[in-house]
């Protein structure tokens, strides 16, 4: 399944590249989150809660961002498991200053699921998918406008 869309944050690219990448923020933003650490150099393991229509459980999984180019762009990989199935996936983040304090960021990715979870469906599971990123991105924006205001 292919996942791709943009976001603008208010806030300039030096401060989005800082939150995107702190996993203090990252633990809040991401819904379902139980555990959000950096485990080595642009390595990070965690544990989410997740509810796909009727199937629902925990997944617990790593995320490594390779290709840095700080503050312009990263590559993820993503893998969880869980008792409902798993997932892996890679996707592309660019972050574009867009000249007035804002910053549009452009994503970009595939994702594989399977067991229980790839039963619900690929338009629901999508579906869930999209609010999930939506409601990411809307916290981790909060956060941004939070540090722009105090600098």
């Amino acid at each position: 399944m292919k996942l791709e869309g943009e976001y603008v944050f208010s806030g300039a690219r030096d401060t989005v590249w800082e939150v995107v990448r702190d996993p203090e923020v990252l633990s809040t933003a991401l819904p379902g989150t139980e555990k959000f650490v950096l485990v080595g150099e642009n390595e990070y393991e965690g544990k989410m809660n997740v509810r796909i229509g009727p199937v629902s459980g925990t997944f617990g999984g790593k995320l490594t961002v390779t290709t840095a180019v700080p503050p312009e762009s990263y590559t993820l990989i993503v893998e969880g498991t869980g008792k409902v199935g798993f997932l892996k996936g890679t996707g592309d983040v660019v972050l574009v200053d867009q000249g007035d304090d804002t910053t549009l960021m452009k994503y970009s990715g595939e994702v594989q699921i399977g067991g229980r979870v790839a039963s619900v469906g690929q338009r629901l599971f999508d579906t869930v998918s999209k609010s999930m990123i939506k409601q990411g991105l809307d916290q981790l924006n909060t956060v941004v406008q939070a540090r722009t205001k105090s600098d």
